[in-house]
């Protein structure tokens, strides 16, 4: 059954907000599971405040999340669940997907410069899950590089 978790920095509202005038902000969150992840898990990673764009983004994930290669990951927010990384794979042998992987270049454009107008949360879905033995245990990293305005 599908879960919704979150990290403490998506949950305590003590992210730093940069100060706009193009300075970029720079938002990491780790999410260390003790339980496997299954299909449409959401985990809130980061924190996004109403008039900030995301302007890079690099999703880590330190584990291999199943034994095989059946794992799909997507990376966006509560209105749009794969704005920012579509059907990354990085997971099915641990590694690293950054802002606009697998995602058409109309769509990337778009992810660039989606200015947030509430506040939201940057997620993390396994979109597939995981195959043969999943992953009990391990962490999956996420940085958001972030601007005001």
């Amino acid at each position: 059954m599908a879960t919704t978790f979150a990290t403490g920095l998506a949950t305590s509202n003590q992210a730093f907000t940069p100060p706009g005038g193009g300075v970029v902000g720079i938002r990491e969150a780790v999410y260390n599971f003790t339980a496997a992840l299954v299909v449409d898990d959401i985990i809130q990673m980061i924190p996004v405040a109403p008039g900030e764009r995301v302007v890079d983004l690099q999703l880590i994930v330190e584990t291999d999340l199943d034994s095989s290669t059946g794992v799909v990951i997507d990376v966006g927010d509560g209105v749009d669940p794969d704005r920012y990384i579509d059907g990354t794979t990085v997971g099915q042998a641990g590694g690293f997907a950054s802002l606009g992987s697998g995602i058409v270049t109309a769509a990337a454009a778009a992810a660039l410069n989606y200015n947030y107008t509430a506040n939201d949360t940057i997620d993390v879905k396994i979109a597939v899950a995981p195959s043969g033995t999943p992953a009990a245990s391990g962490s999956i990293r996420l940085r958001a590089f972030v601007v005001r305005g």
